[in-house]
């Protein structure tokens, strides 16, 4: 026991000693790139809801995601979704759209994370069998996702159960699919990068390959990470999935790393989410109408 005591007293300083002498560039780089995420997700929404037949602007789309960020620390996975949804039919646009949007964004961004993920990690060697697995792996995702597969599927549920909501799925194409998976191919891979860029900044992460790194992120942060319904934001299951997947020889220090992210990604969404507020603060009292009064009434 004080042997394991010492090793661990050891590991501990190597970490702190690695945290002091951290790229700081690289994070401040990985902070400020994470705010172009919130960008891409609203432009996930505005490609979905163009299909559906509606026409909200981008920027209240952006706003939206901003102002919504906090929901994301609240457990249940829907919380983020549900504010979004909230917020935007203040703006005018109907419900069924924005829940079949959000149900869509869960499901989309699942098959291209799971997918995506696969196929960077069979990339750099994380995987048994190369590239080849991993491939048709990810095809059979992206396909069993896809119109032809999972809206045949729901659209037969709609219809025998009667709703109405989900009656629009049947009219996706291959052609607005794809468009999905194209914006939520651009989130995943700038996702990855702003991952890559924070752990670049600390030696810890220097034996790891960029596509290893990168594949072991999205696969559990965008894909395991569903299977932990309580914990926000996957907390827990990343931190302990990702030195598995990249074989860490320390995955307490590795998962601590990964947990800094975390953190970094709070600072931007506390900060985004309150400019937002404020700039919607501002809206709300230049769109309100002046208070009229006639002559003869009280104050």
């Amino acid at each position: 026991m004080p042997v394991l005591v010492v090793a661990r007293r050891d590991e501990m300083a190597d970490l702190l000693g690695d945290l002091a002498g951290a790229r700081h560039v690289l994070v401040a780089a990985s902070f400020a790139t994470g705010f172009v995420l919130i960008a891409l997700s609203a432009y996930f929404w505005l490609v979905s809801l163009r299909i559906l037949g509606q026409h909200p602007s981008f920027s209240d789309l952006t706003a939206t995601a901003a102002r919504s960020l906090p929901a994301r620390y609240v457990p249940l996975m829907v919380t983020f979704a549900i504010s979004r949804v909230v917020l935007m039919q203040r703006r005018g646009v109907p419900g069924g759209p924005l829940a079949l949007t959000a149900s869509l964004e869960m499901a989309v961004s699942l098959a291209v994370s799971l997918a995506y993920g696969l196929v960077l990690l069979g990339w750099g060697g994380g995987l048994p069998g190369g590239l080849a697995v991993p491939v048709v792996a990810a095809v059979g995702v992206i396909v069993a996702a896809s119109p032809s597969v999972a809206g045949r599927a729901v659209a037969a549920v709609a219809r025998r159960r009667g709703l109405d909501s989900l009656a629009p799925v049947s009219g996706f194409t291959w052609r607005g699919y794809l468009h999905m998976i194209a914006a939520s191919g651009c989130y995943w891979t700038l996702a990855a990068a702003v991952f890559c860029l924070y752990m670049r900044a600390f030696e810890a992460a220097d034996g790891f390959g960029t596509a290893r790194l990168a594949g072991a992120f999205v696969l559990t942060w965008g894909g395991l990470r569903f299977l932990s319904v309580i914990a926000p934001q996957g907390i827990g299951v990343v931190e302990v999935t990702v030195p598995s997947l990249l074989g860490s020889a320390d995955p307490l220090a590795l998962g601590i790393l990964i947990f800094g992210f975390r953190l970094v990604l709070l600072l931007r969404d506390l900060l985004a989410a309150a400019v937002s507020e404020l700039l919607a603060s501002r809206r709300t009292t230049v769109e309100a109408p002046p208070v009229q009064r006639s002559d003869g009434t009280e104050p």
